[in-house]
């Protein structure tokens, strides 16, 4: 038999590989103790390993940010497979991203939607304040129109960019950049025949100038907010959501500061500049931005592959549809609220609808980042989906609790005509409740890739708001309260939702189906 010594360290320590060793060989053992002794040896180095991994697991447990909210937690983040040795330069830089959205893309996108809706709402509730009831629904036509357009105009890339981005590899340039170009002219033509269309948005931003200038505004306003809310999806895609964050926080600072010194001069037109200045600069200041970061995220991939024509436009056509319909929801019903009920009504109902669709755009900005997450690791979509709800949940049901309690003392502030909204707005807190089940199931649906079955949910639920906003009786603004003349149009944005809710539960045509393969 061949003497017993301590066995070899394995090749990866640096030590020999099989075969015989070299040097003094070592002596039989020839009493009890020596032979326990080397028979303890390789145990001793098997607990050091295990302590080891021991330290591993607690460093990796001991990551724990906001766990509530979208950032890692205990046993959400296991640590990433080896890297291959001949993946060149791009092998050495360590992902930015976790499987679980790294610093929280979620987080970062909703705090992007909060800051250009928050913006959106202040700017109101200082117009309020500082012009005549009836030029601020005026000047709420322009902003409600321009986002229409561009909302429409966004064919949902955006979210098609973060799926498609995280496998693009060195591609990703000519994948942003082709986007931004088809997004920005067709906002800007929808944008022009609008204008044409309905001449009293132009002449608003127009001012008492000329109406060929506030066409123009009207036409830059459209095609830099086209591209304004997708430049932030890149942003996250390619792993700089806090860069977005903080582009959207000061173009929203900015906004306001133009409003407070304009407003006393220009009323109606003052909110008009407010949006266009700012949003033409920082799309400008972002395109340069996005150049030089994608370039960058571009040069650490490997080859990247894109989706087939086929791939894209089966996700893009229904979604892209769909996503017309979301922006309707947003902007077309205090449209109507301002052609039914008058200006006056208008501008208490387009306030109300703004803390509406505060709520309604950050928590869809924040589950549309499961479509993102969802692409880095498909293995784990199920456990992503159920993080996000529940994180959307803890965020955002307390918010419509506070937003139910505070409508009465926040609109007191800006005059007796608008504290008469408050029961108004209670009801609509109740209405994003249910809200918050459609969005949750339209962002499982967009991570998953069923274009068809999104679109058929978000086509359908705006197709019934929308209607019901320009159909539903109105008692006469002459013979009621404020609050009685916008309850009607309300209780119906209410019972929509309620509707899509119980449908997403019993009707099986609505429920999700079970992708057999998630491509990213």
């Amino acid at each position: 038999m061949s003497p017993v010594g301590p066995a070899h360290p394995p090749r990866d320590a640096g030590g020999p590989g099989p075969g015989p060793v070299s040097g003094t060989p070592h002596p039989v053992p020839v009493n009890n103790a020596a032979s326990v002794n080397d028979a303890d040896a390789p145990t001793e180095r098997l607990e050091v390993a295990r302590a080891r991994a021991r330290s591993r697991v607690n460093a990796e447990q001991r990551t724990e940010y906001l766990p509530a909210i979208g950032l890692r937690g205990p046993g959400e983040n296991p640590p990433p497979p080896p890297r291959d040795d001949h993946a060149g330069d791009a092998a050495e830089e360590p992902e930015r991203h976790p499987g679980n959205g790294g610093i929280g893309d979620g987080l970062a996108l909703s705090l992007c939607s909060a800051f250009g809706s928050v913006a959106g709402l202040l700017g109101v509730l200082i117009a309020a304040r500082i012009m005549p009831q009836a030029e601020v629904g005026r000047a709420s036509e322009f902003q409600s129109a321009f986002m229409l357009i561009g909302g429409i105009a966004q064919l949902n890339l955006g979210v098609g960019l973060m799926r498609w981005l995280p496998g693009a590899g060195r591609k990703s340039v000519r994948l942003v950049f082709a986007s931004l170009l088809l997004i920005m002219p067709l906002s800007g033509l929808i944008g022009l025949v609008y204008g044409v269309l309905v001449p009293s948005i132009a002449e608003t931003a127009g001012g008492d100038r000329s109406y060929g200038l506030g066409l123009l505004l009207l036409v830059l306003t459209c095609a830099g907010w086209g591209v304004f809310v997708v430049h932030d999806f890149v942003m996250v895609a390619i792993g700089r959501p806090w860069t977005a964050v903080w582009r959207n926080g000061t173009f929203a600072v900015v906004r306001i500061v133009l409003l407070l010194a304009l407003g006393g001069s220009l009323a109606s037109e003052a909110l008009v500049l407010s949006w266009a200045i700012p949003v033409v600069l920082w799309v400008a200041a972002g395109t340069a931005m996005l150049w030089y970061m994608t370039r960058r995220f571009a040069a650490r991939g490997g080859e990247g592959t894109l989706p087939s024509r086929a791939e894209a436009a089966a996700f893009l056509a229904p979604t892209a549809l769909a996503q017309a319909g979301n922006a309707l929801l947003y902007n077309q019903v205090p449209l109507f609220a301002n052609l039914r009920m008058g200006n006056e009504v208008g501008a208490v109902f387009f306030i109300c609808w703004q803390a509406v669709t505060v709520v309604d755009m950050a928590a869809t900005f924040f589950t549309n980042s499961l479509a993102v997450q969802t692409a880095r690791e498909p293995h784990r979509a199920e456990e992503l989906a159920r993080l996000a709800r529940r994180r959307m949940l803890i965020l955002f049901v307390p918010v419509l609790g506070l937003g139910a309690l505070l409508g009465y003392p926040v609109l007191s502030l800006l005059g007796e005509g608008y504290s008469e909204g408050a029961p108004a707005l209670a009801v609509l807190m109740v209405g994003l409740l249910f809200r918050l089940i459609v969005v949750f199931e339209l962002a499982r649906r967009q991570a998953d890739g069923d274009g068809m079955g999104y679109a058929k949910i978000q086509l359908a639920n705006t197709g019934l708001v929308v209607l019901l906003a320009g159909l539903i009786p109105l008692p006469d603004p002459a013979t009621t309260s404020v609050s009685m003349v916008m309850l009607p149009m309300v209780l119906a944005y209410v019972g929509a939702q309620l509707l899509c809710a119980l449908a997403l539960k019993f009707v099986p045509a609505w429920k999700r189906r079970t992708p057999t393969e998630v491509k990213s």
